[in-house]
Parts: structure tokens; sequence; C-alpha cells
């Protein structure tokens, strides 16, 4: 839409027409962040730009009912046919390297890199103008196993990987040629983990990391200009709704055109009613109509995950109790502070969740505080909508951030003068927070919400006697340097209520 992801467009604009800039742009962000309408945008503004060879592009596609939307051994062939039909000189050079190598369809990717666009491409290297390719999400290439059917998911993923490899490959060849490749995809490990993630040979845009306020903005002028298209639709939507659906949609623009689909499929006559039945009682949320989509989405996002694994195996149990306690942490957690909770060495946790970056926004460094899912309705699928194999309750999350934070209170750094201060007499040096782990802050903070979250609160009865009880004054001095010891009344409070009344009283 006109108006919308200006600056990001801009920039991709700006990369195709810099010589200097590495051949690869890699967009990537999690599932609905409006990857493939920026792919579409650029394709479009690509044709009608008289500075641009526009040379083709492959939008793959899981859920199409193409299977060769599907096959990633697709891609290579598919923006060699386009950019033959409208090249002569290119179309000259393909079909002589055909001719030597006949039978180039059924080598490995790489090769088909090599003689399908790099060697025919060298007919076009004096070019004054960039050669664009656009390949979309690149990660819903896959299918099902069968010797005459698409590759099954683990062959195409490393022949995604290869594909990827072959193409800064080909930005490293000798002679470099006026050809850039637009790459968008989810941040999918069999990706991430290929020289595209680099920053010396690709131009990289992450989207979940984009300003929200700024997608929020965008977000709300595509859904305003659709509620005010016509004098009839203006008379039934003010602002305000656009506004409501607008802060729904938590930066994910899925939400927002599938809602928009539903309230206006049925004519404007309806479109009122049905655009109140996309939030719930409360209006601080989807109805579970209007979430039916995304929950499709989030199904076909898990199913391409290791969700699935052996029954032997504590995998799938594990990668729950990550998304549980993510789901029910009281802050946005780092991969550090998550690890500590949980007793994880940080790089098993991120290899936890590697495969689970299309949902949960993992920041690239340890400490940045940032975990998140990608949208407010995927803990409701979790809890109520998801099948029975993965569905997780609330209080799993709140029992294992509760026990967390409770082991936390027991390791050594939690002492006597953990403040380090030099005299009880003066006030806490400033700043001494700096010196604690924010694992241990937070365990201060939140274990008695935690507890209080339960199902059982009576199961940390004898927890919070030996492990709390013993720390109590440490505990307050964690708060007083954090200036938060003006919670400590409450916390008690919430705490003693969770235990019985003889222990409520030693408390």
């Amino acid at each position: 839409m006109e108006g919308t992801r200006v600056q990001i467009l801009r920039a991709i604009d700006n990369w195709i027409k810099d010589p200097k800039a590495p051949q690869i742009f890699w967009l990537t962000g999690l599932a609905g962040t409006g990857k493939s309408a920026i792919a579409w945008s650029i394709c479009l503004r690509a044709t009608k730009d008289t500075k641009i060879i526009f040379g083709g592009s492959f939008f793959c596609s899981r859920s199409t009912g193409s299977a060769g939307q599907r096959d990633v051994r697709c891609v290579v062939p598919t923006l060699a046919q386009l950019l033959a039909r409208q090249s002569k000189k290119f179309s000259k050079a393909l079909a002589a390297e055909l001719a030597r190598n006949p039978d180039v369809l059924h080598k490995q990717i790489g090769a088909q890199v090599e003689q399908l666009l790099y060697k025919p491409l060298l007919a076009l290297k004096g070019s004054r103008m960039p050669i664009v390719f656009v390949i979309d999400a690149l990660d819903e290439c896959g299918g099902q196993p069968g010797t005459n059917g698409p590759a099954d998911d683990a062959e195409s993923r490393r022949t995604i990987s290869d594909m990827l490899e072959a193409l800064v490959d080909f930005s490293r060849a000798e002679i470099k040629l006026p050809v850039k490749f637009l790459v968008t995809s989810r941040p999918e490990t069999h990706i991430r983990d290929t020289p595209v993630s680099d920053t010396k040979f690709s131009t990289i845009l992450r989207l979940h990391t984009v300003s929200k306020e700024q997608v929020t903005a965008d977000i709300r002028l595509y859904v305003a200009t659709r509620l005010s298209s016509s004098p009839q639709l203006r008379a039934r939507f003010t602002a305000d709704d656009a506004d409501m659906l607008a802060h729904l949609c938590d930066g994910l623009f899925i939400v927002a055109t599938t809602a928009l689909q539903y309230a206006l499929g049925a004519g404007i006559d309806a479109a009122a009613m049905r655009f109140k039945t996309l939030l719930n009682t409360s209006r601080d949320g989807l109805s579970t109509s209007a979430s039916a989509p995304l929950d499709q989405m989030y199904a076909l996002i898990l199913s391409g995950t290791t969700m699935v694994v052996e029954p032997e195996t504590n995998e799938l149990a594990e990668k729950l109790q990550l998304l549980a306690a993510i789901l029910c942490a009281r802050m946005p957690l780092s991969v550090t502070m998550l690890a500590d909770l949980l007793e994880f060495p940080d790089d098993q946790l991120r290899a936890s969740m590697s495969d689970l970056h299309a949902i949960v926004h993992v920041p690239d460094d340890d400490s940045e505080c940032g975990l998140r899912t990608v949208h407010a309705s995927f803990g409701d699928y979790l809890y109520g909508r998801a099948a029975s194999s993965i569905r997780i309750s609330v209080s799993l999350g709140h029992q294992i951030l509760a026990r967390g934070c409770l082991r936390r209170f027991a390791q050594a750094d939690l002492c006597f003068n953990v403040s380090q201060s030099q005299s009880s007499f003066k006030p806490n040096p400033r700043d001494v927070s700096s010196g604690i782990a924010l694992s241990l802050i937070y365990a201060c903070l939140q274990w008695a919400h935690h507890i209080d979250s339960v199902s059982n609160r009576l199961e940390f009865e004898e927890d919070v006697g030996q492990v709390f009880r013993s720390k109590f004054l440490f505990w307050l001095e964690v708060l007083s340097i954090t200036g938060k010891v003006g919670l400590a009344p409450g916390l008690l409070r919430i705490a003693g209520s969770t235990v019985s009344g003889s222990m409520a009283a030693q408390m």
C-alpha cells in the first residue's frame, strides 16, 4: 500500500542501485511481519524503474496448491527462464550453456547457480543497470518424501543451505556482475547458519527489530484507509476503530489483513457487526474466530520444527518449558537471565530455541532483554487451541519460573553484603545494582507473583521455608539497592497467602 513501509522500501532501493553494496539483501522477520508484501512491492517498483533490470522472482509457499512453489529445486531454473524471456543476450548464453551441460537440472543446486545463472550472466557483465532477482519466503520450501514429488523437508533444508552458499560464492566470484538478490525468509536455523547471515556478504534487515511505533503507524494507515474507502464505510467506522485494531495487531500485518478480510468480506452492511466480533468481550484481544488464521500459521510453523520428536527424548518437553517460561515472564528476559533461572548453559538454551525463531524473537546478544513471542495470541493458542501434544497450562510457566527464582535465591551470590557496601552506617553506593546479575534482581522482584499464579501453591511451602527465610535479609538488601524496597510488604503478603498458616506466621 502506498505510504507504508516507506523507509524499508527506500533502503532496499538504495541497496539495489549501490554498486558497492553486497549482492545479497537478506530480509528476515518473524511470521506475519510483512516480508512477502515488501518483496512484492520491490518487484512492482523494479518493473517500473527504467534504471533497473528486473530479472525475475520466485515466491515460495508451503500452503499453496502448486508443488513447484514448495520445491526449492525449482527456484534457480525459474529465475533463469524468466530472465531469458526478456534478454536476448542472456537467452543465447543460457542456450549455449545448456548445450554444453544438458543434464544441469539433475545436478546439485550449486552447479545450477553457476551454470544457469552466473555463466550466462557473464554476457551482461557490461550492463550499467543492476539486475535484480527476488526470492521470497525461502523457508517455506518443503514437502513430502517421494521420488517423483517435491523434496522432503530435511532434503529441502539442505538444498536451501546449499543454494544460499552458492549465492554467496556467486558474489565472491572473480568477475563481479551487476546482479542483486533480494532473499526473504523467517530466521530459521538452516538459513541463519549459512554465510548469508554474515554482514560481509549480505545487507541484513530484521523486520522484528524495526521500531514497533513505525510498524503500528503503517498498520494503522492501512486499516484506516480500508475502513474509509467508501462513504458507507466512513459512516460506520471511526478513527478509534482503526486505532484499536492497529493496537491489537501488535506489529503483525497478517492480523490486520485477515481481520479486515473477515470484517469486510460479507459486504458493507455486515461489516460493522463483523468488526465487533473480531474483538473479545473485554475488547483487549482478538476473538477466537479472528485468531483462526493465526492458529493455522502457528500450527504450520510448529510442524516444521523439531517439536515432533521421538517419545523417549525430552526435547519436546524442554521446548515447551522454554515457551511456557517466556510466555509467563513478567518482563522481557535475556537469554542469560532465562538460562540462569532454568539452570541451562547459555549455548544450550540458545540451541534449544534455534528452531523457534519464527515464533519467538531471540536477541542476537545473550545479555539483551528481549525474549518475546511473535504475538500475544500465540500464548492463547498454546494454552487452549493447540493440539493436545503441545498444549500447555498457564500454571506450568509460573511453576517453572517460581522454582527458578527460589533456586536463584539459594545460589551463593545472594549473600551478606550483596551490595558490597563499605559500612552499614552509610547509604548504599550509587549504581551498585549494576554489579548484581539481572536474573537475581528478577528473582527478588517476581518470585511471589509466580508462586501466587501456580495451580498448587502449597507445593512451594517447603522451598519458601528452606530457601527464602534463610536469605530474607539479603533479599531485602537487593530490593533496597534497586530502589524497590517499598514492594517488600506487598510481596510478603502475596507469599503469605500461598502457604499454610503456620508457615505464614513464621514469615
